[in-house]
């Protein structure tokens, strides 16, 4: 993730997640799980541990099981809430930066549209799209240069080719990608695209 880097919060809450449905689980299984060093999952085991949240099942001296109490189950969720509630905070900042956009767009007057890029961009802008179904703009189709993807559809979206632009009754394209946006421009001025119908998601 680009944006969150684990805290010993979330950490905590990967690790009890984790041993509630693997109680079988070893000690390099576990630091995968919280992107930690297997060293230090003994510190955290050990903190969990003496707050009563787990319990350490010593097999034989070198095969040790863990078990999450009900203190632990509560903690999980606890932390899992907390964890849920912070990400809608974060969601519904970028959502409203995007409903900004799309509201700016129909400011213009446009109504019909295609997005220049299938990617994730455009997944989660089509994301927020797909629930204004009482808005004027609508996006009939996505393009893009990989042809891997040609013919395939994003979230029930389908996705064409740049030649296939003029099959589609539309008053703009916006680019939605961030890499490609200046060659996507040179890219529709090869073929003349109108300049003035062209809309960028990452510059204004």
């Amino acid at each position: 993730m680009k944006f969150f880097s684990p805290t010993s919060d979330l950490k905590e809450l990967l690790l009890l997640q984790h041993i509630e449905k693997n109680p079988k689980t070893s000690q390099h299984e576990i630091a995968r799980e919280i992107g930690s060093a297997a060293s230090m999952v003994n510190v955290y085991v050990n903190r969990l541990e003496e707050q009563g949240y787990l319990i350490r099942d010593y097999q034989s001296l070198k095969i040790v099981y863990y078990n999450i109490t009900p203190e632990g189950i509560k903690r999980k969720n606890y932390l899992s809430i907390t964890y849920f509630h912070e990400l809608l905070d974060l969601y519904r900042l970028a959502e409203k930066n995007i409903e900004n956009f799309l509201e700016k767009l129909e400011g213009k007057g446009y109504k019909n549209i295609l997005f220049y890029g299938a990617g994730e961009v455009a997944e989660t802008i089509l994301s927020i799209v797909k629930g204004r179904t009482d808005k004027p703009l609508k996006v009939i189709a996505l393009i893009d240069d990989n042809k891997d993807r040609e013919n395939k559809e994003l979230l029930g979206y389908k996705i064409i080719s740049r030649e296939e632009i003029k099959e589609y009754n539309h008053d703009g394209i916006v680019i939605t990608s961030y890499t490609f946006e200046n060659d996507i421009k040179n890219k529709l001025a090869e073929i003349d695209y109108p300049k003035e119908q062209v809309e960028l998601f990452f510059s204004e």
